[in-house]
């Protein structure tokens, strides 16, 4: 299955020291209201400070899921591709200036 949007909103996290980094696509800068959302996003996030593996999840537009191991992340400068262990393929497009995508580089590429 592939779930495929563009994303108007990028946002890169690193809290405590780098021990929790998030990174967000979402399509709307902020809802207030999420139980009414209607628009996708994927987050994906990692805490340091415990040895499992990134999380994820999202809204399709539709509902929201999430879970699954992330068996590949590739980046391209206008896009990242997500496969998760689940037989789901996310594929979100971007467009980003130079340094906030060589925030979102480190971050995604965070061993």
């Amino acid at each position: 299955m592939r779930f495929a949007f563009d994303a108007s909103v990028v946002s890169c996290v690193d809290a405590m020291d780098g021990e929790i980094l998030q990174v967000n696509f979402d399509t709307v800068p902020t809802i207030q209201d999420e139980d009414g959302r209607r628009t996708p996003y994927v987050l994906i996030s990692r805490n340091f400070e415990f040895p499992d593996a990134a999380t994820i999840e999202w809204h399709d537009g539709q509902g929201y899921d999430g879970g699954g191991e992330i068996v590949s992340v590739i980046l391209h400068r206008d896009r990242v591709s997500i496969k998760l262990d689940r037989g789901l393929e996310i594929d979100v497009g971007f467009n980003l200036p130079d340094k906030q995508f060589a925030e979102l580089t480190s971050l995604l590429t965070s061993p």
